[in-house]
């Protein structure tokens, strides 16, 4: 009798639990993950009550946790099927399984899936891409060493522009990208004081994503090429100093509509 009962209890809590998992926001079962993904929202909290804190900046001290929480829904608006593929991506800092990369998959039909990205010991702009079925959403997070020591300049604010502000998607092109420094009191900031750009797209002169440097002089402007890549429609590219960032999207301009409009024209 004692069998049978805990064989019914069993069953009873299995079928709750799946129960759960199907309905927990009222969209049905869906087709376990075959869905499509057209809309991520990206969400952060660090060390706070609720996600609308600010996330940033994070001590680069390799222990401080960030959470992550993406919000994806359908082509109608509604979250996507339960067990859709996501993959959550950083250039600094690494998620809970000690890598730069964590995949994984909607555990309900909300749509919702969360993580932690840990802070590494490099202080800059860490970049965070959520991707699922073709789908990217990226957004990015800064670590800061709050414990440096002889750091030149009071960086307060910083102006960031590119020249072009287009350019085309075909790995040759560059704009100049421009960095203005201002200190508390609205004057320039010291020369010497560090700098670092980082792009989600393209690349720096030193073949990289990320080029760091100083300000030459008193007049607080730095200035670096950005070199195209060759997809996406917009490189992010960040400028940071002593805990300031600043970012501006450098859009892509197709070739080809180039072309129609001078035929156009």
């Amino acid at each position: 009798m004692k069998k049978k009962y805990f064989y019914y209890s069993f069953m009873v809590s299995v079928v709750i639990f799946v129960s759960a998992l199907f309905i927990s926001c009222g969209s049905g079962p869906g087709d376990f993950g075959l869905g499509a993904t057209a809309t991520i929202q990206l969400m952060y909290r660090n060390i706070c009550e609720s996600y609308s804190c600010k996330s940033f900046p994070i001590p680069a001290d390799g222990s401080t946790p960030i959470h992550i929480k993406a919000t994806l829904t359908d082509g109608s608006g509604n979250p996507v099927y339960i067990l859709t593929p996501v993959t959550f991506s950083t250039t600094l800092g690494h998620f809970p399984n000690g890598a730069k990369s964590y995949s994984t998959r909607t555990m309900n039909d909300c749509g919702i899936v969360e993580t932690s990205l840990i802070a590494g010991t490099t202080s800059g702009v860490a970049f965070i891409i959520c991707s699922s079925n073709s789908v990217t959403q990226a957004d990015y997070t800064v670590f800061t060493d709050y414990d440096a020591v002889g750091v030149l300049g009071e960086t307060a604010s910083i102006g960031v522009k590119a020249d072009p502000a287009s350019i085309p998607p075909d790995g040759i092109s560059s704009t100049t990208v421009t960095a203005t420094l201002l200190d508390s009191t609205g004057g320039r900031v010291e020369m010497g004081t560090s700098v670092s750009f980082h792009t989600d797209s393209g690349k720096f002169p030193n073949n990289s994503v990320t080029w760091t440097t100083q300000t030459p002089d008193e007049k607080g402007i730095v200035k670096v090429s950005l070199i195209a890549g060759t997809g996406g429609s917009k490189a992010n590219v960040c400028a940071y100093s002593n805990g300031v960032t600043q970012c501006i999207a450098v859009e892509y301009t197709r070739v080809e509509e180039e072309e129609e409009e001078e035929e156009g024209g």
